[in-house]
């Protein structure tokens, strides 16, 4: 039996949780269900020192969804869900196929590849989360853009991390070549050369971020608030790492309960004052530029 889908979700995605409050009961167990497999799935591939058998069971969850095998209870919650929900379960495989990237050594060596990357973990987790959110078609687009600047804010803050388990996601021209183990070990000047891809990987987050908030017009009012709310707390993650110079070997950046409730006020505002998500608008499609051979918005 599944454990109570909220469980996780205040273990390790406490910015989400915060958010999960501004929604009703129901969505707000949904949003959570599809939280629960997506951990699962990353976990599989961060905690499992055996990559081997991380490999295979990431496999083996990818040809349950396939043949729509419901008798693992991951699996069979995860397309319950996509039944009740009307998520294409094609989503759940991109998911699967990009977290299985991480159980070899990994260094990213174009933007293209980097938005691909965001895509596979972060932006199919908007497609799936739109449906449950009541999204019109529209703004499936935008909650693309919102999963792929979270996960930016996600590589900038875990550099350190990262390559500590052989892991760069940087692009390569943007740190001088520097691998992951170099990134471990640098020195002042390499310091200097990450610092900059961080503030670098942050604006181009923000580009994203903004598109993302923008298509919050097309949720219903109250998951309007909610999905501002987690984006303004995440964000400020990102807002952090600059306002401290991005110094991303002293550990990561945290945002405390008290700035949460300030950030989802001011998330709060933007909304009710017309600032955000205030008009439709037309999704600008450069921004979709490197996933137009993989990505469908259905």
């Amino acid at each position: 039996m599944q454990d109570n889908p909220t469980t996780l979700l205040k273990k390790h995605g406490k910015s989400f949780n915060f958010a999960r409050f501004f929604l009703g009961s129901k969505t707000g167990i949904a949003a959570a269900r599809l939280y629960r497999f997506c951990r699962i799935v990353d976990d599989i591939a961060d905690e499992n020192e055996d990559k081997v058998e991380a490999a295979a069971q990431l496999k083996l969850l990818k040809q349950q969804i396939i043949q729509n095998h419901k008798t693992d209870p991951t699996v069979g919650d995860f397309l319950m869900l996509c039944s009740e929900y009307g998520i294409d379960r094609e989503h759940g495989i991109t998911l699967i196929e990009g977290v299985s990237q991480d159980l070899i050594p990994l260094a990213l060596t174009s933007d293209e590849m980097l938005i691909q990357y965001a895509y596979r973990v972060a932006g199919v987790v908007g497609l799936m989360m739109a449906p449950i959110l009541g999204a019109q078609k529209s703004g499936h687009s935008f909650a693309v853009d919102l999963g792929i600047g979270m996960q930016l804010t996600n590589i900038a803050r875990d550099v350190m991390e990262d390559a500590k388990m052989q892991r760069r996601y940087i692009p390569q021209d943007w740190v001088k070549g520097l691998s992951a183990a170099q990134i471990t070990k640098s020195e002042i000047a390499e310091r200097a050369v990450v610092q900059k891809a961080i503030q670098r990987l942050l604006q181009l987050a923000e580009t994203y971020y903004q598109s993302g908030l923008a298509g919050l017009y097309y949720l219903p009012p109250r998951n309007r608030r909610a999905i501002a709310v987690a984006a303004f707390v995440y964000r400020d993650i990102g807002r952090k790492l600059l306002n401290n110079d991005c110094i991303y070997w002293q550990g990561r950046v945290m945002v405390p309960t008290s700035k949460k409730l300030l950030l989802a006020s001011q998330a709060l505002w933007q909304l009710t004052s017309s600032k955000l998500a205030h008009t439709d608008c037309v999704h600008a499609s450069e921004l979709h530029l490197h996933l137009t051979a993989q990505m469908q918005t259905k």
